[in-house]
């Protein structure tokens, strides 16, 4: 088997379809030891921390994606070798859930000796005509009372991005976190990515009251990145809007589903986040992290 081994992520092959995983994308990211592997059939970037090799830590998915079906065992077993000889001793893959199908699949993995070190759950919308009839009556008394008191959605300009991640911030001092990015990581990311990324903003008369920037992962799948709402209007809930406005966005896209991300964290659910998607039309999936031990 030819496989190559590639140590920066600017020599990530053309033509990859999933944003995380194409070149301007790895090229921003922070990694101890970038390391990717990949041969006709395979690509496989990993950050290699202390003894572990990790995909990919700072992305809300790794794992190995595929261009057709190749042998995954003989790819595996190169890379096990590789790894064991530069003293790796563990392999994580934090895996997308199954509408992303440019990935080998979560039972091939299992077959191939990695085991679940814990399951996410994870909550997406599909996008149809019919998605309003799917969300709770309260949001729809929410929706409806949005815009009698005047609130309206609108996708916001490049020119201001950089005021959308400053309220972003806020919001998340706010609640006591700090933002996952910082400015010039996103601005260079939007700058060099347009069509992948966009953002949305909930407004009342010159006010916003909450954003929400999305990543287009594909032609058929947007991701719920950077989700934010102003403590000022909390109890009006704004992201009742927003989401209803991407849907209809996207809806107008062609596109097929928004991912709505992880409500748990290390596989222990959050139970307000997890019940305000569903409210909003979301269906539930397992988002599993594999380990395989090399030694």
């Amino acid at each position: 088997m030819s496989i190559s081994v590639l140590k920066s992520p600017s020599a990530t092959p053309a033509n990859i379809p999933i944003t995380y995983f194409q070149k301007d994308y790895l090229s921003t990211q922070t990694y101890n030891n970038y390391l990717a592997y990949k041969d006709s059939s395979f690509f496989f970037p990993l950050d290699i921390q202390d003894k572990k090799a990790i995909s990919i830590p700072k992305s809300p998915f790794g794992s190995i994606l595929k261009s057709n079906d190749g042998n995954l065992s003989e790819f595996l077993q190169e890379i096990k070798k590789n790894l064991s000889s530069s003293g790796i001793e563990t392999l994580l893959i934090n895996h997308p859930i199954s509408i992303y199908d440019t990935f080998v699949e979560k039972e091939v993995l299992k077959n191939e000796g990695f085991n679940t070190s814990y399951e996410d759950l994870s909550q997406v919308i599909e996008i149809n005509d019919d998605w309003e009839a799917s969300i709770h009556s309260m949001q729809k008394r929410k929706l409806k009372s949005l815009i009698e008191e005047g609130f309206y959605l609108r996708k916001m300009e490049p020119s201001e991005w950089k005021t959308a991640h400053k309220f972003l911030t806020v919001c998340r001092q706010a609640q006591g976190l700090q933002i996952n990015i910082e400015w010039e990581k996103l601005e260079r990311l939007v700058t060099t990515m347009p069509k992948s990324y966009d953002c949305f903003g909930v407004f009342r008369e010159d006010k916003i009251s909450a954003i929400c920037i999305s990543v287009n992962v594909d032609e058929s799948i947007a991701y719920y990145y950077l989700p934010a709402t102003s403590p000022l209007f909390r109890t009006h809930s704004p992201m009742v809007l927003l989401i209803a406005g991407m849907v209809d966005y996207y809806r107008k896209k062609k596109f097929k589903y928004i991912d709505l991300g992880v409500s748990s964290i290390l596989g222990k659910p959050q139970e307000t986040l997890m019940l305000f998607k569903e409210r909003m039309g979301a269906v539930s999936s397992t988002k599993p992290t594999f380990v395989k031990h090399l030694v």
